[in-house]
């Protein structure tokens, strides 16, 4: 819909004159870009348009929204209903902001039209409307969208404003009319709201109007002397009684409810109500409300509520150094030293965590590479666990296109490892598996000796993180075969977790060299470890846990045990011991609590390491 509406006749000259005009008006517009203050966040409610320009202008961030026009309902008889979708407009994200300006006085009216009041998609098997019936004529929405305002502003969870030009106190009784799939009830349901229901407990007096005003006793002579500057051109409908609160079994007047103006009759028409979250300032109706706010946001409120505003530029005089306090400059120097200080240790700690990525890169390489780079990273992992003498066997420099394996170690007694490594997007065949076999006969056969080990190393399912691979990622039928023909598999995932577990001495070095031959699925698995138990129960977020144990357990206060989680094991501490809530020094046979030194999460399971 246009809003102008420019005569098809205007001629050439005059059409010109006005595109000149708006492209002048457009280059001034341009010129004058306006910067955005981010907080404090400002939903405007009923404000006049141009209160709301001049607060765009000064940069503030603003949502402009309404509680509704009043509506002209055609009820010109007993028989006459309609019903009524109202039309107040919140921001939904009324929670996020810090400031609610609500002028109760609106006066915009519009016609009834049956299309604002349909809606054109319903889910559900009712649906319901406001109901306005004769002899009502006007329809008065604000009320009830005041009753779902302070439903939002129940969510606020942080320090906020909420700042009402008052009104005459008035009430609103509304009928409801559901539509089923069977049956329309009218008036079925009714509810009432006050145009102040926006707040809990608003202290309302008497209705009076009037226009002599004068500021309460305030000890703040800046809030006093901006309160008389608008006072005289104000006008007030309603006035507050001063609420109390019970103190040591009597009845005080409630200091954190503060007068802010009053009339000649010293009647409360403004004033505050203060607290550590909703803030509360009605003032009665300003003449002035663009500039009345800007002064009161530019230099009042900020002093009182520094966190609502904390880009304000007030006093920022005090921060040059002709007014700094006692010991700021000492302090400022104090404050310079700790950050260079915590700057170095930062750097420190930078440089040391990038030295630890590059010593143990091949960790990750080991689940996430292939090809090459796979091979390093298992070369690098072999020399870490203690083999002196490990080979990278190059394809590519071979004359021979027979199949040959990426890695020889030689033994301290003179025996071969052969190794092939895959790093591939699913598992493995049978073939995969099995080739491995062939190279190891090829080798013996031209040793002249059954003394080569031969290991398949897969980085399995690699574009996978390793907890959501299949582990282990072999066929029981795959895992006999390799027993049958005495050779070994073993995932790289497999070694990623030896390396912690070999850190946390749940293995030694030496220890895992010689599992690392075995047939069939290799398992670093010490032979050592004696079951606990799987807690049956985890409490104190992670820090107890409850474990039913046999006769052949026997744990003590201050034993090291270990929790094996997703194959890896972590070595923790027996704090306490507790039976039936007694504490004990030593469990055996039955249920107990245990106080551990580490988090324990479910679907975890308690080893004890034993002497052999």
């Amino acid at each position: 819909m246009a809003i102008f509406n420019f005569n098809k006749k205007t001629d050439e000259k005059e059409s010109h004159s006005i595109e000149i005009e708006q492209s002048q008006a457009e280059k001034k517009k341009s010129s004058e870009i306006i910067q955005l203050i981010e907080k404090p966040r400002i939903c405007c409610l009923d404000l006049e348009e141009q209160t709301i320009d001049k607060l765009k202008k000064s940069g503030a961030n603003i949502f402009e929204g309404t509680l509704g026009s009043k509506i002209k309902v055609p009820n010109t008889s007993r028989t006459n209903g309609h019903r009524i979708l109202i039309n107040y407009h919140f921001p939904s994200n009324l929670h996020e902001f810090d400031i609610i300006i609500v002028d109760l006085m609106n006066f915009n009216t519009i016609e009834w039209n049956n299309s604002d009041h349909t809606r054109e998609s319903v889910t559900g098997k009712s649906l319901v409307h406001f109901f306005s019936s004769y002899p009502e004529t006007l329809f008065d929405p604000r009320p009830a969208s005041i009753s779902f305002l302070n439903t939002d502003i129940k969510k606020i969870k942080r320090k906020f404003l909420f700042i009402a030009f008052s009104t005459a106190e008035y009430k609103v009784e509304y009928d409801l009319d559901t539509i089923t799939s069977g049956y329309n009830s009218y008036n079925n349901n009714s509810f009432s709201s006050n145009i102040y229901s926006f707040w809990h407990g608003v202290p309302l007096s008497n209705k009076l109007f009037g226009k002599e005003i004068k500021t309460a006793k305030l000890g703040n002579l800046s809030l006093i002397n901006f309160l008389q500057k608008y006072a005289n051109e104000s006008i007030y409908h309603q006035t507050f009684y001063h609420p109390t609160k019970w103190v040591d079994n009597k009845s005080v007047a409630d200091d954190d409810f503060v007068p802010l103006m009053t009339n000649l009759h010293d009647d409360i028409i403004s004033y505050a109500e203060l607290s550590n979250k909703g803030n509360l300032f009605i003032f009665p109706q300003i003449n002035d409300k663009a500039n009345f706010l800007l002064e009161f946001f530019s230099d009042i409120a900020p002093s009182i509520f520094p966190e609502i505003f904390p880009f304000s530029s007030k006093f920022n005089w005090k921060e040059e150094k002709e007014y700094w306090l006692p010991n700021y400059s000492q302090l400022l120097e104090d404050k310079k030293e700790i950050k260079n200080k915590f700057e170095k240790h930062i750097e420190e700690i930078d440089l040391k965590i990038q030295d630890n990525q590059s010593r143990h890169s091949f960790l990750q390489e080991l689940v996430i590479e292939t090809d090459d780079a796979l091979v390093k990273s298992i070369i690098k992992f072999l020399k870490w666990l203690g083999f002196k003498k490990v080979h990278f066997v190059d394809d590519m420099k071979s004359e021979s296109s027979i199949k040959e394996e990426d890695i020889q170690v030689e033994l301290p007694n003179g025996e071969l490892l052969v190794i092939e490594c895959k790093g591939i997007g699913g598992t493995s065949t049978d073939s995969d598996c099995s080739q491995i076999s062939k190279i190891k006969h090829r080798r013996s056969k031209e040793r002249n000796k059954f003394d080569v080990f031969a290991l398949y190393l897969v980085n399995h399912q690699r574009f996978l993180p390793p907890l959501k691979r299949t582990n282990p990622p072999f066929t029981p039928h795959q895992i006999q075969d390799a027993e049958n023909d005495e050779r070994g598999l073993l995932s790289t995932w497999q070694l990623f977790n030896l390396f912690f577990d070999i850190e946390n001495n749940v293995i030694t070095k030496e220890e895992a060299k010689g599992l690392i031959l075995n047939f069939g699925l290799v398992d670093f698995r010490p032979k050592n470890l004696l079951l606990i138990d799987k807690p049956k129960e985890i409490l104190k977020k992670g820090k107890v846990c409850i474990v039913s144990i046999n006769d052949k357990v026997i744990l003590e206060e201050n034993d090291i045990i270990f929790i094996e989680k997703n194959e890896r094991f972590t070595p923790t501490k027996i704090n306490e011991i507790r039976d039936n809530d007694q504490r004990v020094n030593q469990a055996t046979n039955g249920e107990f609590g245990l106080l551990l030194s580490n988090q324990i999460q479910n679907n975890s399971i308690l080893w004890k390491k034993v002497k052999e």
